[in-house]
């Protein structure tokens, strides 16, 4: 059985793993943001007597982020997965080579 302190330095590794493919997400998600060229238009807005001006949001090409998200929606994904199996996988064979050391002693 997996000691608890391998346990949870395997459960860091994972944490660690899951931030750097957050940040690889992250930047994945603000190049989509910067290519769709989110910014900021003043519309004239009459109210009765009064005519003031109010900032829109305005996206010029939202397909491309809209692509965006949905990549690094999935990097980061697969990324945890993938890093999850992995670890769960190196847990499982350190565990079957020390119980075919201490069998075959």
């Amino acid at each position: 059985m997996v000691s608890w302190g391998t346990a949870f330095k395997k459960a860091m590794l994972y944490v660690g793993f899951l931030i750097m493919w957050l940040i690889i997400g992250g930047v994945i998600f603000g190049v989509g943001f910067i290519i769709g060229g989110f910014g900021i238009q003043v519309q004239e807005v009459q109210l009765g007597p009064f005519s003031t001006s109010m900032p829109v949001p305005t996206m010029v090409n939202p397909l491309a982020f809209v692509i965006a998200v949905i990549i690094s929606y999935i990097v980061v994904i697969l990324g945890t997965i993938a890093t999850f199996f992995k670890i769960i996988a190196e847990i499982t064979a350190e565990e079957v080579e020390r119980k075919l050391k201490t069998s075959s002693s």
